[in-house]
């Protein structure tokens, strides 16, 4: 569904209900195609939600714009606004046995975030069991669990974004028990989740180039079952100024098969936990990650971490602190395994050379509405110094605003 055919469904759906009153009752909409016992509800931030008995399909959608300036050692400064993110989606749920979730972004070139079905395939008081298939985050890494517009940074940090963060079309297992507090998952995918490299076809909209599958397993533990903190769904900040410490530890394993030309195996674990108290939030993601290629003794290995702490007041500012580390070591040969993801480019990456990164990030920002509305500002220092070259600093400027419908 394209951007421009979503739009005119909503203002279709909305033009009704807005004419002539000042607050819109959406339930007394009626449309010709919906059931007499279909209402209809909108909240902001929540989407348009049809309703009838107990099933449910919720239109949404979010814009995320985001002012960028980047100086330092780079063969050119950069000064741009852009579209980050453009998205309209979908989800529903057919009583409590199935959920889907269709997500479309239009900023830039048009593609699929979020294409998945989940099927509860067995549940009791204590226990639930579901199967989880389509286009999907494959839940490896704290941060890039959750929804973008999740975030308390304007963008993932350097270690999530290097070994994690990138969708793949395979199927996951799910469950959860201790009510709700453990969750266990395994899966198989079509790619890799690291988008630090190269050798794969880089999930989302593309096929499997290699034809061999990746596994991924893991296990989270919660100190409670109210959600926001597991890496089912991890959102950043203690908005909601937890009067009990809240608190969850996780952890990752991924088995990866890829291919472009040339084959490598590769090994990778995650290590993650979150507490939250009294508008005080901290997180710490952990990775470490090898490769061998294969037809050769070349080998390749990283490790990278991420440790931030945030504070929200109770008139919704925020600010907060965050430092992310990146280390890579290949064999000459293998360097094309494991590269670095940076927001600077130009001439600062580690594609072809070992050494470390580091970035120490500033960050304040207004919530409007929560999570569905905020204007976040970081400031970003950022050092790459690859082994035998010169280090480079360089010095990042965000300003990001999101609104979700």
């Amino acid at each position: 569904m394209s951007t421009g055919s979503s739009l005119l469904v909503l203002a279709l759906i909305s033009a009704p209900a807005l004419a002539g009153e000042e607050e819109p009752k959406w339930d007394r909409v009626r449309l010709p195609a919906l059931s007499g016992d279909t209402q209809v509800h909108w909240k902001p931030g929540k989407g348009i939600v049809f309703q009838n008995g107990a099933n449910k399909a919720t239109f949404y959608g979010h814009l995320l714009q985001r002012f960028e300036s980047i100086a330092g050692d780079l063969p050119q400064n950069k000064n741009d606004f852009q579209v980050k993110e453009a998205r309209v989606g979908i989800k529903a749920e057919f009583g409590k046995e199935t959920r889907l979730k269709l997500i479309v972004d239009s900023a830039g070139t048009t593609s699929v975030k979020d294409a998945w079905i989940q099927q509860r395939v067995w549940n009791n008081n204590e226990f639930d069991f579901f199967l989880r298939a389509g286009q999907q985050k494959p839940l490896f890494g704290r941060e890039q669990t959750g929804s973008s517009t999740k975030r308390i940074f304007t963008d993932s940090s350097l270690a999530s974004g290097t070994f994690s963060g990138q969708r793949s079309r395979g199927v996951n297992l799910v469950f959860s028990g201790m009510e709700k507090r453990l969750h266990v998952f395994a899966g198989a995918f079509n790619s890799t989740i690291a988008k630090g490299t190269k050798l794969s076809a880089q999930g989302e909209d593309a096929s499997n180039g290699d034809l061999k599958l990746n596994f991924g397993l893991g296990a989270t533990l919660d100190s409670d079952g109210k959600g926001r903190l597991s890496r089912m769904s991890y959102s950043a900040g203690d908005l909601k100024r937890s009067p009990d410490l809240r608190w969850s530890v996780g952890a990752g394993a991924w088995i990866g098969k890829e291919g472009s030309g040339v084959d490598a195996q590769s090994l990778a674990f995650n290590l993650s936990g979150a507490v939250k108290i009294q508008g005080i939030a901290g997180m710490v993601d952990f990775f470490h990650r090898s490769a061998s290629v294969d037809g050769g003794s070349a080998d390749a290995s990283a490790m990278g971490f991420t440790v931030q702490g945030t504070y929200v007041t109770e008139s919704m500012w925020t600010l907060g602190a965050r430092y992310s580390y990146v280390h890579i070591d290949d064999d000459p040969g293998a360097n094309s395994t494991i590269s670095l993801k940076t927001r600077s480019g130009g001439g600062t990456s580690l594609d072809a050379a070992n050494g470390s990164a580091s970035e120490i990030t500033l960050m304040g920002g207004k919530f409007l509405h929560g999570h569905k509305h905020k204007v976040l500002v970081d400031l970003t220092l950022q050092t790459i110094d690859p082994d035998g070259g010169s280090s480079t600093d360089n010095i990042l400027f965000k300003v990001t605003h999101l609104i979700v419908l």
